[in-house]
């Protein structure tokens, strides 16, 4: 009897270290940009039970998705990545992951689909974005998602407030001053991640503080492209520059 449940605890044991060994695996592919070996790896260990799948399933659509600039290429990885958005999120609400990659996917969708449907999710990005931050506030990641969120909503044309007050009686608010708040703690939390620099010098330029958004473009420009995402965001760097 206690050979048979020792057998079963070092199987048990094994197996999880298993688990966390494919995820370790997964995660470093991921930080060297080898995106669809991530998902690959992902698909390999799927389980729609485990939350740490799922919402590793969802961020690899998502890479993928960012390395290019085609609107059709990211919708395809979008709509895959949003059921196991979806599902890590019924898995386990209080994972912060789970919550930043929902957020991440839906805000992403409502850009691709238009005006209405940006602003109509963009209610569901704020709400699991700080879920999200109040669950892990040492992740850079979702700061930037946050950042987002305040810039585009700052960053309305008119007509799409019109479109905006249409659908609430209280539209959405955002602030450029708030966008960079967030924006600079996401760069704290991450020095190396060229969109924070980015999208820090974006809204200080829409402030017309334009000597602080060349220093931090400078900074933007010294650091590693490690991916074709990163190349898309450079090519942007450089063309704010030569505003200032």
């Amino acid at each position: 009897m206690k050979r048979k449940y020792y057998t079963y605890i070092s199987s048990l044991i094994l197996s999880i270290s298993f688990i966390f060994s494919a995820y370790s695996e997964i995660d470093k592919l991921q930080e060297e940009s080898m995106f669809d070996e991530a998902l690959k790896l992902c698909e390999l260990n799927y389980n729609d039970k485990d939350i740490e799948i799922m919402w590793r399933m969802a961020r690899s659509y998502f890479d993928i998705s960012d390395q290019t600039s085609d609107e059709k290429i990211q919708r395809i990885n979008i709509d895959k990545a949003l059921p196991f958005a979806k599902s890590a999120l019924e898995l386990n609400p209080l994972s912060a992951k789970a919550n930043h990659w929902y957020a991440v996917i839906i805000g992403k969708q409502g850009v691709l689909e238009g005006t209405k449907q940006k602003i109509i999710n963009s209610y569901e990005v704020r709400e699991y974005g700080l879920k999200a931050i109040e669950l892990d506030p040492n992740y850079d990641g979702t700061y930037h998602l946050m950042g987002r969120w305040h810039y585009n909503i700052a960053d309305l044309a008119w007509y799409e407030r019109t479109i905006a007050s249409a659908i609430y009686a209280t539209p959405p608010n955002g602030s450029f001053e708030e966008a960079a708040t967030y924006f600079s703690k996401a760069s704290e939390a991450n020095p190396d991640d060229i969109r924070h620099y980015l999208w820090l010098a974006k809204s200080h330029y829409q402030m017309s503080n334009y000597m602080d958004s060349k220093l931090i473009l400078d900074k933007a420009l010294k650091l590693n492209i490690n991916n074709d995402s990163d190349k898309l965001l450079l090519t942007q760097v450089k063309e704010l520059y030569k505003k200032l």
